[in-house]
């Protein structure tokens, strides 16, 4: 089996930018994310992976196709990856890049482990995953954009917003504002605002192959300052918190347009109690918290999108046991393992 494991910001979809324009977090955690999946794949399967050759970038596992700034960009991801039986695309929401690399590469005839056409506009789009969940009676804070107000009278009742881009990518360009009316002034057609929602900040992951969907453990979100940046996350999580997770996660991807397929990351809020719970946001890929849930696992998780390894998902570590930074920096009960 040869599988293509196209990262976007590694694998030169930023090769026209310098690297000084190119955000070290993102390379990191693109690096982190790459080296991870590309170990597990490379354990069952040949790994073809493009790469920006700027970045020195080692992926032992992997076969590199090196990108030339100069040609086009999906042009050669295509070129890579068409005598590949899959491929893994790892790319932000942000101006339609996960949607339209999955559709270029599947129009080249490539089979691209990742959700239907449907399902990616909806998760790309937190207006259209606020309207889904909201729909369905999933558990999702109210929204207000600039197409659709619905919700403006009973929001702003609460005394805390937030504010992020509608096709976001994880925790950037988030704000936060004490006043309504000073955030209902800035919003924009790009932007969705929120009523600020209390809670631990959690991730659950799942793998959807064929009919069924494989939960992961599911981790706390380290989250810093008031913009909530990313700073890792640290798992598994108790048993109830597991439970509480999964019960959430597996409403929130009922009430999605089908059908869903890959990696799938929910970012969800549990509360004091589990009538206070959310589902935030989802993530229609692979996250980051991925290369902590490699380490707490039985098998092979990448194995699983092909149904190499099926059944429920035996965890192998305590409690919390296991933490990571973005850049793919592991411990486990304290002790340093080596980068993913």
């Amino acid at each position: 089996m040869r599988i293509f494991v196209g990262e976007y910001v590694c694998g030169g979809g930023l090769a026209e930018k310098g690297l000084d324009k190119i955000p070290t977090s993102l390379r990191h955690e693109g690096a982190a994310m790459l080296r991870a999946i590309a170990s597990d794949l490379s354990e069952f399967a040949t790994v073809t992976v493009p790469l920006d050759t700027r970045l020195n970038l080692d992926v032992d596992a992997a076969e590199i196709v090196p990108m030339h700034a100069n040609d086009s960009f999906y042009g050669q991801w295509v070129a890579a990856a068409k005598n590949c039986d899959a491929a893994l695309i790892v790319a932000p929401e942000s101006n339609g890049i996960l949607a339209k690399s999955v559709a270029m590469l599947r129009a080249g005839g490539v089979d691209v482990i990742a959700g239907s056409g449907d399902f990616l506009r909806v998760a790309s789009d937190k207006m259209q995953t606020a309207k889904c969940l909201l729909t369905a009676g999933v558990a999702h804070p109210l929204f207000v954009t600039l197409a659709d107000d619905r919700y403006e009278e009973e929001i702003q009742m609460y005394k805390r917003f937030v504010m992020k881009p509608r096709d976001g990518c994880g925790t950037q360009e988030i704000r936060t504002f004490d006043s309504y009316a000073e955030a209902r002034a800035l919003l924009t057609d790009d932007l969705i605002l929120q009523p600020w929602m209390p809670g631990l900040p959690i991730s659950i992951a799942l793998i959807a192959s064929g009919t069924s969907l494989t939960l992961l453990p599911a981790v706390r979100q380290e989250l810093e300052n008031k913009n909530c940046e990313y700073a890792g996350g640290q798992g598994p999580l108790d048993d109830e918190s597991q439970r509480r997770a999964a019960v959430l996660a597996s409403r929130a991807i009922a009430a999605m347009p089908p059908t869903a397929r890959g990696f799938v990351g929910l970012d969800l809020l549990l509360g004091d109690c589990s009538s206070e719970d959310y589902v935030i946001e989802i993530n229609p890929r692979l996250t980051t918290s991925y290369v902590g849930l490699r380490q707490m696992i039985h098998g092979n998780l990448a194995a699983r999108l092909f149904e190499l390894e099926t059944g429920p998902v035996s965890c192998n570590a305590a409690v919390d046991s296991v933490r990571w930074t973005p850049s793919g920096k592991v411990w486990i009960n304290d002790t340093v393992t080596q980068h993913s």
